[in-house]
């Protein structure tokens, strides 16, 4: 086996290059992890804020309409894909 000065040389700092490159891979793999929690958290909170808000715009809809004297209807009595009252065809 043939071993030349250049590939003693080679061998010694392939390795120290992998591990640096190994730690650089590391610290990106966990800024973009830390970048897509971030991102999830606001997502997250963004929905809350959302629900809270639409629940209060349903509640003030349903005391505009008790003043008129409107019955609100609840949307967990009603099945939304079936009419409200069975109909006759119509004729042509």
């Amino acid at each position: 086996m043939n071993l030349s000065p250049q590939n003693q040389g080679s061998r010694l700092t392939r390795p120290a290059v992998r591990r640096s490159e190994r730690g650089f891979l590391v610290i990106a793999l966990l800024a973009i992890l830390a970048i897509m929690l971030i991102y999830v958290n606001a997502n997250v909170r963004l929905l809350g804020h959302l629900k809270r808000e639409l629940k209060l715009v349903e509640h003030k809809q349903i005391l505009r309409l008790e003043k008129t004297g409107a019955q609100p209807w609840r949307l967990t009595n009603i099945a939304t894909n079936s009419p409200t009252e069975p109909t006759a065809p119509q004729p042509k």
